[in-house]
């Protein structure tokens, strides 16, 4: 490798790909290092004896016209990857009754309306207040100076009354029924919270994104967007290192100017991009010597996303048509998920009542396959402690393989109410933990979301793509936006145009594009 580069970039996800690919499109020498042998992060597939099995489930905002359209449009993948649309988020399937969750919330209206008929003013004034907020979100500044801001009130009112809102506290102002308020909250632990927990604007946001944009699944598996994404990079100029592990961000006199890696080669730029999540940044490669004692302070006291067991299955068989669906979310009790948070919080899990769910996204690409004999099936179970049982017995491997398998068996017991003898057809199996996704990643305790979506923590209150550290710069989960692809991949613009001056959003090759 060169000894000099224009930018180097920490981490080959997609919020990493994105900027990367803007960078070197418009000029600059860009490195990329990655730890894994494959680019992606947390969008990647892997294959197990002949089944890809896909570690995201859908990505959005990809109809015509739409932010990702666009902007895959612009840096030049649009041509290399095919999606296939999904009709529905997905079917909430509760104690006495299930919920078909449509990704456009006029018929999600309707859905609800047809199961509470009590509260139908109510339903109707919540979806049409949820999306005069979505209007506002997709006119608010992302960078905001500050004269904007003074007009924030006027111009935004619902971001600022709301801002500080958990979602719970939002439906108590339309809702009385709490099985309503459950359903129409239960979407939110697949962000690892629930209702009393996640920022209202925030869930608003990941609801009427889907809305707008779509629900897609990539032809192929999601490794084809991150391949697609580095193959472009590269087209654009970038250098894309893999299995290069970065131990730390060079400082000198408060000012980012390097990387040294693993192997104590150092390599130096103008700018440092940090795709890592917020506490490997500053925590781990900034380092606390580097940091004042009272942003430290802030840093250790974030709070953290959660992690999940995902069990992935091979399967012979055909399996029932679930192709309209992202997945099938089942909860045993109403308030489920308030407990199961609970038990997370002191490294408990409780398998004889617990919430789970069966990724069917990739479905409705084996839909248009002959051999619809071998199939994936995803079983997710979230969240799940980092610390269970003593960090999952990791001292004793075979101790670790044994408390996952047996979770693993419980989770397919309860998956065969939807998909009958399951247990009977299974041809390969992968099982994912905490630790698992924390080795491929670096991911601090495997969190899946970086930083957790909280009102302190969402949107407006998230870092900026600069920090305190002259030359240093973030992108990714943590930056603005939040959690999975749908924010990871504007951050990742976010970023680019940070350094690019606004060119890429107020200049010639102007790529509008929304908070959320």
């Amino acid at each position: 490798m060169d000894n000099n580069y224009d930018i180097i970039i920490i981490g080959a996800g997609v919020g990493g790909l994105t900027c990367g690919n803007l960078l070197a499109k418009n000029g600059f020498k860009v490195l990329m290092l990655e730890q894994h042998f494959l680019p992606g992060g947390y969008c990647t597939s892997y294959k197990r004896k002949g089944y890809t099995f896909d570690v995201p489930v859908i990505i959005g905002n990809l109809r015509k016209g739409d932010n990702f359209q666009r902007l895959f449009q612009y840096i030049g993948v649009s041509d290399k990857i095919e999606f296939f649309e999904i009709n529905k988020l997905a079917k909430i399937v509760g104690p006495d009754m299930s919920i078909d969750w449509y990704s456009d919330t006029y018929k999600l209206e309707y859905e609800f309306i047809s199961k509470f008929a009590k509260e139908r003013s109510a339903i109707r004034k919540f979806f049409r207040e949820i999306r005069k907020i979505w209007d506002e979100i997709e006119e608010a500044h992302y960078k905001p100076t500050r004269l904007q801001k003074l007009t924030y009130p006027v111009l935004f009112p619902n971001l600022v009354k709301y801002r500080h809102y958990t979602l719970s506290r939002y439906l108590d102002k339309y809702f009385k029924d709490y099985k309503l308020k459950e359903f129409i909250g239960k979407e939110a632990i697949t962000l690892g919270l629930n209702a009393d927990r996640v920022s209202a604007l925030f869930y608003i946001g990941y609801i009427m994104s889907y809305s707008i944009g779509g629900i897609w699944y990539p032809k192929g598996g999601f490794q084809k967007i991150s391949d697609a994404f580095a193959e472009t990079f590269k087209e654009h100029g970038g250098v894309l290192k893999l299995k290069k592990r970065v131990k730390k961000i060079l400082i000198k006199s408060g000012r980012a100017i390097g990387v040294e890696l693993d192997n104590q080669e150092k390599i130096y730029a103008k700018y440092i991009v940090s795709n890592a999540d917020t506490k490997q940044t500053f925590l781990k490669l900034v380092g606390t010597q580097n940091l004042k004692a009272k942003f430290v302070k802030k840093i250790n006291n974030l709070e953290q996303s959660v992690s999940g067991l995902v069990v992935k299955l091979g399967v012979d068989m055909e399996l029932p048509d679930f192709s309209d669906y992202a997945w099938i979310f089942s909860f045993s009790e109403y308030g489920s998920t308030k407990k199961i948070l609970a038990l997370n919080s002191d490294n408990k899990l409780d398998l004889a009542n617990y919430d789970f769910s069966i990724e069917t996204s990739s479905f409705i690409e084996k839909r248009r396959n002959s051999n619809r004999k071998n199939n994936v099936v995803s079983l997710v179970l979230l969240p799940v402690p980092y610390n269970y049982k003593d960090k999952w017995r990791c001292s004793n491997q075979k101790e670790y393989e044994q408390l996952k398998t047996s979770i693993a068996d419980t989770l397919i017991k309860s998956a065969e109410r939807f998909i009958p003898n399951l247990s009977k057809h299974i041809v390969v199996r992968d099982i994912s933990t905490p630790l698992t996704y924390e080795r491929y990643t670096s991911a601090y305790e495997g969190g899946w979301y970086d930083l957790a979506a909280t009102p302190k923590q969402a949107l407006g209150n998230k870092m900026g793509p600069q920090t305190l550290i002259k030359g240093l710069y973030l992108t990714g989960a943590k930056t603005i936006l939040g959690s999975g692809l749908t924010g990871a991949i504007p951050a990742g613009l976010y970023t680019a145009d940070t350094i690019l001056k606004n060119k890429l959003t107020h200049g010639k090759n102007y790529i509008r594009y929304n908070l959320i």
